[in-house]
């Protein structure tokens, strides 16, 4: 009544983590626990099951008796590490590094240096990576702004400033894909609040194309205040109706150090190098093995 925002019950008290809500629209314990029985690998970070899903613990055990390997991210050795096949025994609180380090190798391994198809195209359906986000002047390197929209590309349909776009390698343009914000609400929406591309290819990045631009990134680990630093960091970019755009996978890389040839910037050398976001650089934070 009052205009506001719907908001779920992780919003209210905040006790687990709202992005998973926010993207896939569900909870973060999307299968049931029954369904940890079909897993091959399992990972137990930030929930000791044995103690806080009592009942439902016997389908992890039960799984090991079918070669499920386990692996869990704790700093005690405490009830669920016991059954773990790698215990990653992360100092307390610093996990959140842990966490920047894998995404690093996921990135370099499965999206640069090789692109795996099932990682692509999920990435392309479910996920904002292939989103164009604006760029900004500022002083003399660029920050990253608000998502690009079809109002700014001066369309007036309904909606148009939540419809958000990528840039669709099959025509060679900017598209508004079903399932973009902008058509969840009203009659011009009816039948698109989905997630079927209908032949378009969002381009994860937009590293083909002619153009790179520094931006300035944040650095939180360094600095004698909360305002931590700064890293300088090239991204490709594509000028769309007098905007410079990139897309969420090209920010993302150069946020955690995932170089790419022909991008200005500073970059680590390989994974043994301690820059941010790397293994080296993790494993000085929180005493897990870098290898």
């Amino acid at each position: 009544l009052m205009g506001g925002v719907l908001t779920s019950f992780y919003d209210w008290y905040a006790d687990l983590p709202p992005a998973s809500p926010q993207v896939w629209g569900d909870q973060t314990d999307v299968p049931e626990s029954a369904d940890w029985w079909n897993a091959t690998y399992l990972m137990m970070w930030g929930s000791n099951i044995p103690m806080t899903r009592t009942p439902d613990a016997h389908f992890m055990t039960e799984a090991r008796y079918k070669g499920q390997k386990t692996v869990v991210v704790s700093p005690d050795y405490s009830d669920h590490t016991k059954f773990a096949d790698h215990w990653l025994a992360a100092q307390p609180g610093t996990d959140g590094a842990l966490a920047l380090a894998m995404t690093h190798v996921i990135l370099r391994e499965f999206y640069v240096e090789r692109e795996t198809p099932y990682f692509a195209d999920y990435a392309r359906r479910f996920t904002d990576l292939p989103f164009l986000v604006r760029l900004t002047e500022r002083g003399d390197a660029h920050v990253a702004g608000a998502f690009l929209t079809a109002a700014d590309l001066g369309e007036t349909s309904e909606n148009a400033e939540a419809k958000t776009l990528v840039w669709d390698t099959a025509a060679g343009a900017p598209v508004v894909p079903n399932g973009s914000i902008g058509f969840r609400w009203g009659d011009e929406g009816a039948g698109r609040w989905n997630l079927d591309l209908e032949g378009v290819v969002p381009a994860i990045t937009l590293i083909d194309s002619d153009e790179t631009l520094a931006v300035d990134l944040p650095r939180f680990d360094v600095g004698a205040t909360e305002g931590g630093g700064i890293m300088r960091r090239g991204v490709p970019v594509r000028r769309i109706g007098g905007h410079l755009v990139t897309t969420v996978f090209d920010l993302l890389a150069a946020q955690l150090g995932v170089a790419r040839a022909g991008l200005p910037g500073e970059w680590p050398d390989g994974l043994d190098d301690p820059a941010p976001y790397t293994p080296a650089w993790q494993e000085e934070i929180t005493g897990v093995d870098a290898g």
